[in-house]
């Protein structure tokens, strides 16, 4: 495995860092399709982009993308501060 010669701290980093990078990956691409990517086919997503019956799925995925993005970049910050502060010091 990659992470065999990183210490405890190191994989944490470096966990972090992707675990929010997937995080602000799906509320980009929820913010980008008004809420509803992750429901449906592309093709279904075409249908039902303006359809009144997705209204709350809609709101739902756009209440996520917000939620994210209020919260996650700062912990993405601090993971890359801190796997730039474990590159230059080791």
């Amino acid at each position: 495995m990659m992470l065999n010669h990183l210490d405890t701290f190191s994989t944490i980093v470096v966990a972090g860092i992707f675990v929010t990078s997937l995080l602000l990956l799906i509320a980009f691409l929820l913010r980008l399709t008004k809420g509803l990517f992750l429901a449906r086919l592309p093709e279904q997503f075409k249908k039902d982009r303006y359809d009144p019956r997705f209204a709350k799925e809609r709101n739902a995925g756009q209440r996520f993308s917000a939620l994210v993005f209020r919260y996650v970049p700062p912990f993405f910050v601090a993971f890359a501060l801190l796997q730039l502060l474990l590159f230059i010091f080791k």
